[in-house]
């Protein structure tokens, strides 16, 4: 319908409800990721790099018939800055805005946190980012987080060889807090030494890495193989984390960047996600489920066709361990490019890992759509 370098939708359902999904098509690989179901005054990212000649674009969305009015607050390994071009910068009605990082001048920055807040009005803020170096590749658009949290969970983390994996934690309040993080998902005999409280100054991003050597006598390195893991503190709501996977690709490397999810503040946890479309082509390991409840379950995928939903066969009753974290192959001939439903007996956390395509090896990470539930 447009043509354009960047644009943004609305789309209004009127007389039911639904679910919406981006993708987006790249040389670098394809990405998917959830729409926003509302806008917010307030949106932030913990993660951006331009290392090399890596980019990374804000795309700040205004959708009603009122300009809207923001701060931009950025935050590097150097410190926070505050550019004055970006304070009190007016985004105009119906419009949409984009701001090339390394325009700011944060060129070869290995983490680059963001905080939008808007003086007057509600806006939605993107993010396209393009790794060509410094130990990353691939693209990806994604979503800010429209709140701070005390509590991001995971259902996917892998360790092993030609693996890297790291978490962005942004406080961008005005109190230093103290992160703990909760590995899950490995068996019990696994013996990966203590995992220290992670400090966060004031207004800074730190990027954790697990299989780092933490000092003081501990060691967070990590059994190979997947895990999830979550990140909670004891302060009021105050971090947003993101995680970084960079897996070997063929003879190359893939990146991906995923948002955590935090539970309801009623602390309810979906039992049925959605996915807006399954994968184009057989994608093994597609799914990762992570079983919160501490008893046995099942988890089924439905495929959504004319007559609605109906259980695949192959992927029927798939046994999930009590807090354990499993993969789903989605190569079935039913799964190919349908509508699909994941249901659990239990509660669990649900995220995808799909092809990145454009004839590319390496997958993307994204979260599947839990349902409202009660």
């Amino acid at each position: 319908f447009v043509t354009a370098l960047f644009a943004s939708v609305v789309v209004e359902i009127d007389g039911g409800r639904g679910f919406v999904e981006q993708r987006a098509q790249h040389p670098a690989g394809h990405s998917v990721a959830p729409c926003a179901d509302n806008t917010s005054d307030e949106w932030y990212f913990a993660d951006g790099f331009t290392v090399d000649a890596s980019t990374e674009t804000l795309i700040l969305t205004n959708p009603y018939d009122d300009a809207a009015v923001v701060d931009l607050v950025f935050a590097t390994e150097a410190g926070e800055s505050t550019p004055a071009a970006f304070q009190g910068f007016t985004i105009l009605p119906q419009s949409v805005e984009t701001i090339p990082i390394a325009d700011l001048g944060a060129r070869d920055e290995p983490v680059i946190a963001v905080k939008v807040a808007a003086e007057r009005g509600r806006l939605v803020v993107g993010r396209a980012q393009h790794y060509v170096g410094g130990g990353r590749l691939g693209h990806g658009v994604s979503l800010a987080a429209p709140a701070l949290r005390d509590q991001w969970w995971f259902a996917d983390g892998e360790s092993g060889e030609g693996i890297t994996e790291t978490f962005a934690i942004y406080n961008p309040t005005d109190d230093d807090v103290q992160v703990d993080v909760v590995f899950l998902g490995i068996p019990i005999d696994a013996d990966f030494g203590d995992v220290p409280s992670i400090d966060v100054p004031a207004h800074e991003v730190v990027v954790y890495d697990p299989n780092a050597d933490t000092g003081g006598g501990g060691s967070a390195l990590l059994p190979a193989g997947r895990h999830s893991s979550v990140f909670s503190t004891l302060a009021e709501p105050s971090v947003v984390v993101e995680r970084i996977l960079t897996r070997t690709a063929g003879d190359s490397v893939a990146t991906s960047v995923v948002l955590g999810a935090p539970p309801r503040i009623d602390g309810y946890v979906a039992s049925r996600w959605h996915i807006g479309a399954g994968p184009s082509d057989p994608a093994p390991a597609a799914l990762v489920v992570y079983n919160v409840d501490n008893v046995d379950g099942t988890v089924t995928v439905e495929a959504v066709g004319p007559g609605g939903p109906s259980a695949v066969a192959s992927l029927t009753d798939v046994p999930i361990g009590a807090g354990q974290v499993i993969t789903i192959d989605l190569v079935d001939p039913d799964v190919i490019d349908r509508e699909l439903i994941v249901q659990s007996t239990n509660r669990v956390f649900v995220e995808r890992s799909l092809p990145r395509g454009a004839g590319l090896i390496g997958t993307s990470g994204s979260w599947a759509l839990p349902s409202a539930g009660g």
